[in-house]
């Protein structure tokens, strides 16, 4: 009998734990779900501004060789910053910076200069019911885009 108490007591105090268990495994896992979906905008925004980059000359996108300075398009519509996909609450802004310009080892230095270039994707989900604020994930990537000196 006494047996049997513990066994019941014990089995209850196990349903218990995997209870407290699986709410955190499901708390854990809306975490890793809505660090993806963040990673995935901030992706795709990254490769929106390497899109911009491989359509638009040097040209079109510099105003002046001023380093590190903004040089994110406005004009362009798949480049406006906060951007709804219009599928769920997250928002995408593709940035591009503009590092330097200098000449390439090895190529005619009178014809032909590297423009260096950070492009960054930025995503943001909000959290529910607004705890520590929105979830956001950065990515960045360094680009050499080689073009012709022109005279400006």
């Amino acid at each position: 009998m006494v047996l049997a108490i513990c066994m019941v007591a014990l089995l209850s105090l196990l349903g218990v734990w995997l209870v407290v268990q699986s709410g955190s495994t499901y708390r854990i896992t809306q975490s890793v779900e809505r660090h993806d979906v963040t990673f995935n905008l901030a992706e795709g925004a990254l490769q929106l501004s390497w899109r911009c980059l491989t359509e638009r000359s040097n040209e079109e996108i510099l105003r002046d060789l001023t380093p590190n300075q903004d040089v994110t398009p406005a004009q362009i519509p798949y480049m406006q910053p906060d951007q709804s996909l219009g599928t769920g609450p997250g928002t995408l802004t593709p940035q591009i910076t503009f590092l330097d310009a200098r000449t390439v080892p090895g190529w005619d230095i009178n014809k032909f200069r590297g423009y260096y270039y950070l492009a960054r994707g930025q995503g943001v989900q909000p959290l529910p019911d607004q705890r520590g604020g929105d979830a956001q994930s950065r990515v960045v990537s360094f680009i050499r885009k080689i073009g012709q000196v022109r005279s400006r």
